[in-house]
């Protein structure tokens, strides 16, 4: 719940087309790096603890049991996030790089084996998941508002190739060298600490939120909000299916192919990318893009269709079809759409 007006970051001072610039450098890097290598950290931690347990239940569930743990640290770390936005949010930008850097680099040194006890490879995997969290919980870009009031309109279609290019990128390279595991784990790393440099330039933005840590679960109990409480578990059961669950079966359909797995994720994405303007062109030309039923049906019936995928073709065939009909995501950057305020655009409840 905000106190501040839209009007508040044309004060922040620094040049705005300078910072938005810079911002988008960020999420550039960022998201190359993120989409290259946050799938198959999961799928690592998936092998080894079906490695270490030759059970594929006990691993799937332990390696489900971990992402619940990031899901959980977000959640509970959101409101105190959310309260220290009043000292900037480019302060919360920086350090949420960091804790994502840091998360990759630490799970890299705990697959490679550089801690030598009993416990480190549990506590490298648990340690991961909570600065995954912590990352994602810390990460807001408040700024979006300002990007449509100075007509910008984000990134090229070239940037967007480019991202969906890093699976196949890192899928190839991770059939290159028994190390190429550990190695790209680092690699993620690095780069992702490099992209916090551009934010340097970002221009500070201050935001102050009136509720405190107990008042947002209390609101978030609260009898009145219910409905939308409901929906944002949907989505977001919605989102570990699709994040989580679904990539590690796609990799168990391509017979624990990293090359392979890329390969179809990069198809995709491309295809999504390319067809979405299609589909939606077609939906307007039909005018039924406005229908609820319509968009129901494009919502349900990818999943529908995912329950009966058993080849590599008819993952490619089933995901393309959901990127091509997604709703469209307001705002600078869709794949941070849950972490921008006010779903995408700085503004306060007022406004």
């Amino acid at each position: 719940m905000r106190i501040l007006s839209i009007h508040e970051p044309a004060r922040a001072g620094g040049n705005p087309r300078a910072s938005h610039r810079a911002l988008h450098a960020h999420r550039f890097i960022l998201r190359f790096a993120l989409a290259a290598a946050n799938l198959f950290a999961w799928i690592f931690i998936f092998q080894y603890f079906y490695i270490v347990s030759t059970d594929m239940a006990h691993a799937f569930a332990r390696t489900a049991l971990l992402y619940v743990l990031c899901q959980l640290v977000t959640c509970l770390a959101t409101p105190l996030s959310a309260r220290l936005l009043r000292y900037g949010a480019r302060r919360g930008l920086i350090v949420a790089t960091f804790l994502v850097a840091t998360a990759f680099v630490a799970l890299g040194a705990t697959l490679e084996g550089l801690w030598d006890t009993p416990y480190a490879p549990i506590l490298g995997i648990v340690a991961f998941s909570i600065l995954i969290g912590a990352y994602r919980a810390f990460y807001w870009l408040p700024y979006e508002a300002e990007v449509h009031a100075e007509g910008e309109k984000g990134r090229s279609i070239w940037q967007e190739i480019l991202i969906a290019l890093a699976p196949i990128v890192a899928g190839i390279f991770l059939v290159m060298d028994p190390l190429a595991p550990i190695w790209l784990l680092f690699a993620a790393g690095a780069i992702l600490a490099l992209s916090a440099l551009p934010l340097r330039s970002v221009r500070e933005v201050h935001e102050r939120l009136m509720w405190t840590y107990r008042e947002t679960f209390a609101e978030f109990m609260a009898p009145e909000h219910r409905d939308l409480v409901r929906r944002s578990l949907m989505e977001g059961a919605f989102g570990a299916a699709l994040l989580f669950l679904w990539p590690i079966t796609v990799f168990l359909i391509v017979g624990w192919s990293y090359s392979l797995l890329g390969i179809i994720l990069s198809i995709t994405f491309l295809l999504g990318i390319l067809g979405r303007g299609v589909v939606r062109r077609a939906l307007r030309a039909l005018q039924v893009h406005r229908s609820p039923l319509v968009s129901t049906l494009l919502v349900v019936s990818p999943w529908i269709l995912r329950l009966a995928v058993a080849t590599p073709l008819g993952v490619i065939l089933v995901d393309s079809y959901f990127y091509m009909t997604a709703p469209k995501r307001l705002g600078m950057d869709p794949a941070v759409f849950e972490q921008s305020s006010d779903a995408g655009f700085f503004l306060d409840e007022y406004t």
